[in-house]
C-alpha cells in the first residue's frame, strides 16, 4: 500500500511538472479522493482533470516500461480472448499478442500487483508488460469480446488458457465467466436490473441505469440457453422447467461488494419457439444508504415525514408506480425508528433488504403465508410497528387499517399515482370511510428522477417558457437552472444516479371530513394544497432550482399530475 501511494505521489508530481495538471485541481481532487478512500489518480481521470493517455504515459515513464497506443496497433483477438472477460475488465488489462516468445500484456496501472499475479498464474511463459490508456483498453475489450459474442466465435486455444470451469456453451463461450462479466459490468455501471431477452437471431443483454434501459451486449442464439441455465442453477431453479414463470435469488461478489441478485424467469414466444426471458434485480447488501438523509427529501418534507413516523399509532401510506423507490423509503423510515425498545415486524414479497433488529416475514402463498394470513398472526406477536410490503386486496387493506387503530404504527404501500389518490383507492376497495378517516395519519407519493452529474454540472439561464413551467413570477427575469454537460464519469449522459421527488399530505380533520363525504380525488387534492401539502410538482421544481435535476426530468415525472 505504501509503495503504491509513493508511486502515485511521484506520478502526480510528473503530471504537475509537465503542465498537465494544475495545483488547484489537484487540491480539490485530493480532498475528494481522501473522503471517498479511492486512489487520487482515479479521481483525476473521472473528473477529466487529466487524460487517460497522460496518466498512462506518466506510469510508463515512472516504471521504465513501454507505452503502447492501441489506436495505432491493434491487439490479436485470439490472444485477447485467452483471458476471461470478467478478469480482463475487472483488472483493466489486455493480452495483446505474442512477440518473440514473450506474451505482451497491456495494463493501465503497472503498479497493481494483483494484475501480474493473475496473468502469471494463468500463462506459463515470459510476460512483457506495457502501459496503455485505460479507455483504449476498455474499447479493445468492447470490440473483441463483444465481436466474439455476436459472431458466436470460439475462445482461442493457442495457450494453456481454459479455466477448469464446466459450463461451456456450444459456441465455446464459458458461461460461468460470461455471467460474472455481465454482473461485473452491471455493478460497475450502477445498473439496477439486468434483462436477458431473446430476439429472432440473438439474445441481447440490457441494463437499467438510472431508470433507463440501454443495450449492453448480445450473444448468438446457441449461447443463450446455457447462459439462462447458468442463472437458474445459481438461483436453485429447475433447469428442465421452461414453461412456467419462476422466481429465485443468489448472492454474487463483484468489485469487492456482495450483491443480492433477485431472479425472475418467464416463458416468451419468439417466432415459433417458446423461450425464457430472465430479469435479474441487483440489490447491494450495503445498508449505509438506507437513511432518510440519503433519499433526497427537501428539509421541510423530511421534517414533516420524520414527525409522522414518530407517531405511536396510525397508518402511513407510501404510493407510486413500480420502481419509484417506495420500498427504499419504508426501509429508511424503519431504520430511523428502529431501536431496542420497539418491536418491528414486516410482511413482504419479497424481503428486499435484511435489517438488524427487525423481524421480516416472507410471503409464501404455497405454504399459506399470504399478506392477510401473516397480518392476522403478526398482531398476536405484540408489535409496535408493522410494515406491509404492499396492499393488494380488500382483506389486506381492512386488516392494515384495523391494526393501526389498535395501537400500532403501520407502514404500507399502494400503487396509485398521487398521495390523495390512495384515499379514494381505499374507498374503492370497500374500506369504510370512517375506518379510512380514523386510521390514516399521512400519505406520501414519490417518483425518481435522474440526478445531474456533479462532475459536469453547468448553470444556464431559464427562458420565459421554462420560468412559466416552474410558476416563477414574470418579474423575475433572471433564474438559474442547471444541466450536465457530459463527462467520462456519467458516460457523457449528463446524469449520474437518481434522487427522489416527494408529495406529502399530512392528514387533518378537514381531510377526514372530505373522506367521510367520499369527495372526488380533485377535491381532496385542492384541499391538501390549500392547507400546505408538498406536491410532486413543487418538490420537482425545488430540486431543479437547487441543481439536483433538470427541468426536463422534473416535467417528465410530473406531467399530467394533479
Amino acid at each position: 500500500m505504501l509503495a503504491a501511494q509513493a508511486a502515485e505521489t511521484k506520478i502526480v508530481s510528473r503530471l504537475v511538472e509537465a503542465g498537465q495538471l494544475n495545483r488547484g485541481d489537484l487540491a480539490d481532487c485530493a480532498i475528494e479522493a481522501e473522503i471517498a478512500s479511492v486512489p487520487l489518480v482515479e479521481v483525476l481521470i473521472a473528473r477529466d482533470v487529466v487524460s487517460d493517455a497522460d496518466v498512462a504515459q506518466a506510469y510508463a515513464d515512472f516504471y521504465g516500461i513501454r507505452f503502447l497506443d492501441l489506436t495505432r496497433r491493434k491487439p490479436s483477438a485470439a490472444w485477447v480472448l485467452t483471458l476471461p472477460e470478467n478478469i480482463a475488465r475487472r483488472k483493466n488489462c489486455l493480452v495483446f499478442n505474442e512477440v518473440s516468445g514473450q506474451l505482451v500484456v497491456c495494463v493501465s496501472d503497472p503498479g497493481d500487483p494483483s494484475v501480474s499475479a493473475i496473468v502469471e498464474d494463468r500463462f506459463e511463459r515470459t510476460i512483457q508488460y506495457v502501459v496503455s490508456p485505460r479507455y483504449q483498453i476498455i474499447q479493445a475489450h468492447d470490440a473483441v469480446y463483444g465481436g466474439a459474442r455476436k459472431r458466436g466465435g470460439r475462445l482461442a486455444d493457442v495457450a494453456p488458457i481454459v479455466s477448469p470451469t464446466k459450463t461451456v456453451s456450444a459456441t465455446g463461450l464459458n458461461m460461468v465467466e460470461q455471467l460474472d462479466s455481465i454482473i461485473d459490468e452491471a455493478v460497475d455501471r450502477r445498473a439496477s436490473d439486468i434483462h436477458l431477452e431473446y430476439e429472432r437471431d440473438r439474445m441481447r443483454v440490457r441494463l437499467r441505469i438510472d431508470g433507463r434501459l440501454i443495450e449492453s451486449r448480445a450473444y448468438p442464439l446457441e449461447a443463450a440457453a446455457p447462459l439462462v441455465s447458468r442463472v437458474k442453477v445459481l438461483s436453485t431453479l429447475d433447469i428442465t422447467e421452461r414453461r412456467k414463470p419462476m422466481d429465485g435469488r443468489f448472492t454474487a461478489e463483484s468489485f469487492e461488494q456482495r450483491i443480492d441478485v433477485r431472479v425472475a424467469t418467464i416463458p416468451t414466444v419468439v417466432g415459433d419457439q417458446q423461450v425464457e426471458r430472465v430479469t435479474m434485480r441487483l440489490l447491494s447488501m450495503d445498508r449505509s444508504s438506507l437513511t432518510l438523509e440519503h433519499l433526497g427529501m427537501e428539509p421541510e418534507c423530511r421534517q414533516a415525514f420524520t414527525r409522522l413516523i414518530q407517531r405511536p399509532h396510525g397508518i402511513i401510506l407510501i404510493t407510486g408506480p413500480t420502481g419509484s423507490g417506495k420500498s427504499t423509503t419504508m426501509y429508511a423510515a424503519l431504520q430511523q425508528i428502529n431501536n431496542i425498545d420497539r418491536h418491528i415486524i414486516t410482511v413482504e414479497d419479497p424481503v428486499e433488504y435484511n435489517i438488524d433488529g427487525v423481524n421480516q416475514v416472507q410471503v409464501d402463498s404455497e405454504h399459506g403465508v399470504t399478506f392477510p394470513a401473516a397480518l392476522r398472526s403478526i398482531v398476536r406477536h405484540d408489535p409496535d410497528v408493522i410494515m406491509v410490503g404492499e396492499i393488494r386486496d380488500e382483506e389486506t387493506a381492512h386488516l392494515a387499517l384495523e391494526a393501526s387503530l389498535t395501537g400500532h404504527l403501520v407502514f404500507a404501500t399502494l400503487h396509485t399515482n398521487s398521495a390523495v389518490g390512495a384515499l379514494t383507492r381505499l374507498l374503492d376497495m370497500d374500506c369504510e370511510p370512517y375506518l379510512v378517516s380514523s386510521a390514516i395519519i399521512g400519505v406520501m407519493a414519490q417518483r425518481l428522477v435522474r440526478r445531474i452529474c456533479t462532475n459536469c454540472t453547468q448553470p444556464i439561464q431559464a427562458n420565459a417558457t421554462e420560468r412559466s413551467l416552474m410558476n416563477i413570477p414574470t418579474e423575475r427575469s433572471s433564474v438559474e437552472i442547471f444541466r450536465g454537460a457530459g463527462c467520462s464519469r456519467c458516460l457523457r449522459s449528463g446524469y449520474y444516479d437518481r434522487v427522489g421527488v416527494y408529495e406529502l399530505v399530512p392528514f387533518d380533520s378537514g381531510l377526514a371530513d372530505l373522506v367521510m363525504e367520499k369527495a372526488p380525488t380533485e377535491t381532496l387534492f385542492n384541499y391538501a394544497v390549500k392547507h400546505g401539502a408538498i406536491t410532486l410538482r413543487s418538490d420537482a421544481v425545488a430540486k431543479t432550482l437547487h441543481g439536483l435535476t433538470t427541468l426536463e426530468e422534473a416535467l417528465r415525472i410530473t406531467t399530467g399530475e394533479l
